[in-house]
């Protein structure tokens, strides 16, 4: 697939419209009486809300035809990548609710994680 501007927006307002809708759901998900709340509590706080605000500020970077929204784009999605495969084998491997399901929705995550992030780091000719 080679890289277009066009989709290079599409892409950048589909990632700010998710980042933006997961902010809340972050903090629904940390005050949740859920297993594991002191690493959820942990883990969100550090690593997870910095990752969603990183991912705003360059999905709004992208689209306004910033160069370093896509450097940023890079960071975000790699430390959501790192965050999202650790806590999710240990999720799975602590949790045994739905482990069927939770294994599913975190394999797509990372895949898709890591579609996007090799999407990035694609050469752009057209800069």
């Amino acid at each position: 697939m080679r890289p277009s501007p066009a989709f290079d927006r599409a892409l950048a307002a589909v990632g700010l419209a998710l980042n933006v809708a997961a902010l809340p759901a972050l903090g629904v998900w940390i005050s949740a009486d859920a297993p594991l709340a002191s690493a959820t509590l942990a883990v969100g706080l550090a690593a997870i809300l910095p990752a969603l605000v990183l991912g705003v500020i360059a999905s709004s970077a992208l689209l306004g035809r910033r160069r370093w929204g896509r450097v940023l784009a890079i960071v975000a999605l790699a430390l959501s990548l790192a965050v999202s495969l650790s806590y999710g084998v240990v999720w799975l491997s602590l949790v045994p609710f739905a482990r069927p399901l939770m294994a599913t929705g975190i394999g797509l995550l990372v895949l898709f994680q890591t579609l996007a992030l090799i999407y990035w780091c694609l050469p752009r000719p057209w800069r």
